[in-house]
């Protein structure tokens, strides 16, 4: 502006003066100071007035560290700026009146506490310049602050909440507009939009910040995180992938990596994961936590990859450790009450992890071991449901029909209203196998089926029951929608064969039989089964 080029020309004379700085012709002949017969150095009106504006901007600045001489500062320029101009142009451009506005909201919001004046001073910066970054962040968090203040004193469930809300957004939203690389607005908008209903809005942002800020672990962990909230496991995946990259002693997310790697069924990268925490913590006493979970994990991905051995080791790796654990945190002065609840909840995942190994037991069909782990559940807490019906199941694996009629009644009866479907079906099973009590069986694995009425297994509980009642048209009709949920099952086949044959469906059977011999070759039973059938057509 015309005014500045003058301003600045009088600004460096009397800089000069000020520091002893003579002004002299660079030439041997004319050292001297020369005279300059035609200059004037007075300023006019409005050269004196824009000397007064940069002296209170100046002074203003100077004075941050003093917030109330700053504002004193910042209320004189401002005042000098609303006042009328004696000329025809401004002194300053739009968006330098927006500018000095905006600094003095940021001194009323952020050291005074004057939300409403900084609240104003911020609109009236946009009002000069809508294109103004700072300006328009300034609001931003004035309103975010206010929404925030707002939630925590009545709840929020009210309009002036949701217009408080609708506009903190679409503030923020012009600061990206503004500047798509605004870190600090990507970051508001993202917590906001994860804890007050905009998850969609969340990602957008903290997917952001990690192109903003790609080495930074904490934006891809709170991605990861809403990820997994919506169930997109396998973006969650990439989150977590990317976190441990950043950051590979971070062993607790390793560990919740390895389990959404058993989510998605990737049981090999689920073992890799789990094996990595197991190397980082091998001999060190601060990672036994991470150690159990790791051994905890892996046994299930060795589960589902059907390697008995390795799934029974780790688990039982990991029961050694929390037993130790356990041991360590007994006897001693009086515990605090966190140290009581620390307590509470290691006793928790010991039981978990012997009934994991159980379970383990059952499922690879090692019924006496499965009945020690039980038991050894039952020592601790009598009335264990759960425990209960699994030892009930590892007797009648062993056709101690007693001992599993026994706990399977003792489930039961200690559920009460509670829904129990695996004892129900267990103990009906049972009395099928032993053709008894067979309308109380049907009673029992109906009830079963109330709770998960697309169980293939409690369907061939039922099938079994009706074909020992003689109910053949029921049985096949039931065993053959067993067969639909469970279709590689030879004992479903092999009981949908035995129906057939009862019908007088030799063909059926023969067929049916067959598939259940394919299924499992070396299965003796199944095998004379069918040689009988075929040496009899």
């Amino acid at each position: 502006m015309k005014h500045l080029s003058k301003l600045m020309t009088v600004v460096l004379i009397i800089t000069c003066l000020a520091f002893g700085t003579s002004l002299q012709a660079q030439t041997a002949e004319t050292p001297e100071l020369l005279s300059l017969a035609d200059a004037d150095t007075g300023l006019n009106p409005e050269m004196t007035r824009a000397a007064r504006i940069y002296t209170n901007l100046m002074w203003a600045t100077y004075c941050k560290r003093k917030p109330h001489k700053s504002k004193i500062a910042y209320d004189a320029l401002i005042a000098e700026l609303e006042a009328p101009a004696t000329v025809e142009d401004e002194i300053l451009s739009p968006q330098a009146t927006s500018f000095i506005y905006a600094e003095r909201a940021t001194l009323r919001f952020s050291k005074l506490q004057d939300v409403t004046g900084a609240e104003k001073d911020a609109e009236k910066a946009i009002e000069f310049n809508p294109e103004s970054v700072h300006a328009t962040w300034i609001l931003a968090k004035i309103i975010t602050n206010r929404f925030i203040s707002h939630v925590d004193q009545s709840g929020g469930n009210n309009k002036r909440a949701e217009d408080l809300k609708e506009r903190m957004f679409s503030t923020l939203k012009r600061v990206i507009e503004l500047n798509p690389d605004h870190d600090q607005a990507h970051f508001y908008l993202a917590n906001m939009g994860r804890d007050f209903g905009q998850p969609e809005l969340a990602i957008d942002a903290f997917k952001a910040l990690t192109r903003i800020i790609p080495y930074d672990p904490r934006h891809h962990t709170e991605l990861a995180k809403l990820y997994e909230r919506q169930n997109r496991l396998n973006e969650a995946l990439q989150s977590y992938e990317r976190v441990v990259t950043i950051l590979p002693q971070q062993l607790n997310t390793r560990n919740h990596l390895g389990q959404l790697y058993l989510q998605t069924g990737d049981y090999p990268a689920a073992t890799k994961t789990f094996l990595a925490v197991l190397a980082a913590t091998e001999g060190s006493q601060n990672g036994i936590p991470n150690e159990i979970e790791a051994h905890y994990g892996i046994s299930h991905a060795y589960q589902a990859q059907n390697n008995f051995e390795k799934a029974e080791y780790h688990v039982m790796r990991a029961i050694a450790l929390l037993e130790a654990r356990a041991l360590s945190m007994r006897g001693g002065t009086r515990s605090s009450r966190s140290r009581r609840v620390e307590r509470i909840a290691l006793a928790e995942r010991l039981r978990d992890a012997r009934y994991t190994l159980a379970q383990i037991y059952l499922r690879f069909s090692s019924p006496q071991k499965a009945v020690q782990a039980f038991a050894k559940i039952l020592a601790t807490d009598a009335n264990d449901v759960q425990a209960l019906t699994g030892i009930g199941m590892a007797y009648q694996m062993i056709d101690d029909v007693t001992q599993a009629e026994t706990y399977l009644r003792k489930a039961i009866d200690l559920s009460a209203n509670d829904e129990l479907p695996d004892a129900y079906n267990a103990l009906g099973y049972l009395y099928a196998e032993q053709g008894i009590k067979l309308d109380e069986a049907a009673a029992l694995v109906r009830r079963a089926l109330k709770s998960v009425p697309t169980s293939g297994a409690y369907l061939d509980s039922l099938g079994l029951i009706y074909l020992k009642q003689g109910k053949l048209d029921e049985a096949i009709e039931t065993l053959e929608q067993a067969i639909e949920y469970l279709p590689d099952t030879s004992e479903i086949l092999s009981h949908l064969a035995d129906a057939y044959l009862e019908k007088g469906l030799k063909d059926k059977a023969l067929k049916t039989l067959e598939d259940a011999a394919r299924l499992e070759p070396d299965n003796d039973e199944l095998r004379q089964k069918l040689d009988t059938l075929k040496s009899g057509r």
